[in-house]
């Protein structure tokens, strides 16, 4: 899976296209790949993370959240976050 932010909308938006979903009628479609990825660039934690990155931290928390001897009591007071509000986060993340 691309992990770049800009290449995988301008897939996307070709894909709509192909698909006849859209149709893109600026002569550049990189000004739509532009534009869209510089809104979602004011979303986005960081547009550094890549897609591998965030399965990982999904994966990352599961595993944190399902070990009792890891997610103890003291966990919520050193992160700030309960293990709910992690699985709220986790199911955020991509998967793949």
């Amino acid at each position: 899976m691309c992990g770049d932010l800009r290449t995988m909308i301008s897939e996307s938006l070709s894909e709509l296209e192909r698909r006849g979903d859209i149709v893109i009628t600026s002569s550049l479609a990189g000004d739509v790949t532009n534009f869209l990825h510089e809104r979602l660039r004011m979303i986005l934690p960081n547009e550094e993370l890549i897609v591998q990155e965030l399965v990982g931290l999904r994966s990352l928390i599961n595993h944190a959240i399902a070990d009792e001897r890891f997610f103890d009591w003291e966990m919520p007071t050193l992160t700030g976050i309960d293990r709910e509000a992690f699985a709220r986060i986790a199911v955020k993340l991509p998967k793949s």
